[in-house]
């Protein structure tokens, strides 16, 4: 919904509630409630509390904003919750806690603990293929992670697997309807492995990639699905320095990995991008730099960058997808019709952080505009037709231009927002 969009609502709102009847102004803090739990909900805080340390506060994994996760996990129509916390003054610091629904109580079945200074993440899934949840847990101690699969069953909890990760993903790489989990693990300048594990009356490897180079400062983004039609696999975004970066994509083709698309000039680029599926049409694709024309020979620092994003062709090269403007500072991004590519550029007389005019290479005409203004110059600006498109620091930025929403791909229903506004306050 547009900005102009949000203020007639709010103007219809306002006149709603004018119109509404009301004669008599009534005491707000009267009228204010604080926020209660649902019966239940009340009472399972009412037990958790009760069970962990005093002093203790339940903690959430890096990967959720629950600390609280409730489900039936060994199938069998109760429900259970699933609690960490911390004790940092004990030799373990890390708990957890698996508390059972019976009747209008929860009742604590048995607390675990964890390996670690800090919970990364926690996911439930049937990774046995026996029906029930397992919990999955990535723990870290400083740089060191560990990955634990646990099975909960009769009040018991036991280990299926334990291993050391840099990533992990849950996923079904080799389309054979049963879960497996890719594991990543590196260590600067010592190793980079792949390994894909698949229960099978315990876990085993379906295959271990070792042949990627870790001469390299980290993997910054890693995530596993399809890299082309029909096509399962990984890409990683490895990091060279704080700033530049390769992307190497890793095909899972009949239980075995192999690269396809290895780190090197096709896919380096000045600038940390993490590859993603950015069109929505289920296919990963890497991000690369892209120098508008005519600013081929200015200095890299001055250049406003186009970012674009190619598919693997399923050879061994990249076809383009969507290219944005993605700004630096990720205050806004301009996406493009895939249409536009190689038709658009940047005047060469644009600024960074002060104005942009964004150009057709053939005949030189404008059509979208982004300046930074004070904020005595934008109201004026405001009312010669350019829009808001975010705040920073004492500068106003806005934009006018023709832009048109188009789909994401051909034959999609899917609309792509040509501009993404980041943190408007008006």
């Amino acid at each position: 919904m547009s900005i102009k969009s949000l203020r007639c609502l709010a103007a219809a709102t306002l006149s709603l509630s004018v119109l509404s009847g009301c004669t008599f102004i009534s005491d707000p803090v009267s009228k204010m409630k604080a926020p209660q739990l649902s019966a239940d909900k009340a009472t399972l805080m009412a037990a958790i509390n009760s069970h962990i340390p005093a002093g203790t506060e339940l903690i959430r994994p890096v990967n959720d904003e629950s600390s609280i996760f409730t489900e039936d996990l060994n199938n069998d129509g109760i429900m259970e919750s699933l609690v960490f916390y911390r004790t940092p003054s004990e030799a373990v610091e890390i708990h957890g806690m698996i508390l059972e629904k019976q009747g209008d109580a929860w009742v604590k079945k048995l607390v675990f603990d964890g390996d670690g200074t800090m919970l990364e993440s926690v996911d439930l899934k049937d990774m046995t293929g026996d029906g029930k949840l397992n919990i999955i847990t990535g723990y870290s101690r400083g740089e060191e992670k560990g990955l634990v699969v646990y099975s909960y069953s009769s009040g018991s909890l036991e280990e299926v697997l334990s291993l050391p990760y840099t990533k992990y993903m849950l996923d079904d790489l080799n389309k054979d309807g049963i879960e497996d989990i890719t594991v990543v693990y590196f260590k600067r300048n010592e190793f980079a492995t792949i390994s894909i594990y698949q229960y099978n009356d315990g876990f085993k490897v379906l295959d271990k990639f070792e042949d990627i180079d870790p001469y390299f400062f980290n993997y910054y983004n890693i995530v596993a699905g399809k890299i082309a039609k029909d096509k399962e696999g990984i890409v990683l975004d490895a990091s060279v320095d704080f700033q530049s970066a390769y992307s190497l994509i890793v095909l899972m083709e009949h239980n075995k990995l192999r690269v396809v698309l290895p780190g090197d000039t096709r896919t380096y680029k000045d600038r940390l991008i993490a590859s993603e599926d950015i069109d929505h049409d289920g296919i990963i694709e890497v991000g690369l730099l892209e120098a508008p024309k005519g600013w081929e020979y200015f200095d890299p620092a001055d250049i406003p960058y186009f970012t674009s994003y190619y598919k693997w062709d399923g050879k061994d090269g990249l076809t383009f997808a969507v290219q944005l403007y993605r700004d630096p500072s990720d205050r806004f991004t301009i996406n493009f019709d895939p249409e536009l590519h190689g038709k658009v550029s940047i005047d060469t007389k644009s600024v960074l952080d002060k104005n942009l005019k964004f150009i057709m290479t053939d005949t030189g005409e404008t059509f979208a505009e982004v300046s930074f203004f004070s904020p005595s110059e934008w109201d004026k600006a405001k009312n010669e037709g350019w829009e808001l498109l975010g705040r920073d620091l004492d500068k106003v930025i806005g934009y006018r231009g023709e832009l048109e929403q188009s789909t994401t791909k051909e034959g999609s229903n899917k609309i792509a927002s040509p501009i993404e506004r980041k943190g408007i306050d008006e």
